[in-house]
């Protein structure tokens, strides 16, 4: 049996890059993955590899080739997004109190002892943020639309990433389990 694995792509079916979802996954078929699936209309995919986790240069390479302009992209594990969902990064009571949905980015690398307090420096006082590995999560208390985070400036910081709710990748996880 092959081991399922996530991808994550940047800023597909925002502003003019609309995809089908045909057109979505047909660059990971063409790659000879399984089982590839779709989660909503947002870059979000799941597919069965052979061989282990695609590198992720291997993915992008393929998915510019097919739709003609970059697309970022971050592929995790099962396991690894299972610790993502399971990591629990705030207290219950915080997130309860919380306007704001937690957020999850996928970083490339796991951010050095600099990078994170930089990253620290750079966090609202109302807002939250914890790095797990190459995640980092983020609790907008009062909402991700009304925060003063600045978001632009912590991907100078810490390089390419992408931003998904927590509760989508619980979703994600829950339905392709297995």
């Amino acid at each position: 049996m092959s081991d399922r694995h996530y991808a994550f792509l940047r800023a597909i079916n925002t502003g003019n890059r609309r995809l089908t979802n045909e057109q979505l996954l047909a660059p990971f078929v063409e790659l000879g993955f399984a089982d590839v699936a779709a989660y909503q209309a947002a870059g979000n995919v799941t597919f069965r590899a052979a061989d282990g986790a695609p590198a992720e240069s291997e993915v992008e390479a393929a998915l510019a080739d097919h739709y003609g302009f970059d697309v970022p992209t971050f592929v995790r594990t099962a396991a690894e997004l299972e610790a993502i969902v399971d990591a629990q990064p705030f207290p219950p009571d915080a997130v309860a109190a919380s306007a704001g949905k937690v957020q999850v980015t996928l970083l490339r690398a796991e951010p050095s002892g600099d990078q994170l307090a930089a990253l620290q420096s750079l966090v609202p006082a109302e807002d939250q943020v914890r790095v797990v590995g190459r995640e980092w999560y983020w609790l907008p208390v009062a909402g991700i639309s009304t925060s003063a985070m600045p978001v632009g400036q912590i991907e100078r910081l810490l390089g390419e990433m992408t931003m998904r709710t927590l509760g989508t990748l619980q979703r994600m996880a829950a339905k392709y389990a297995g």
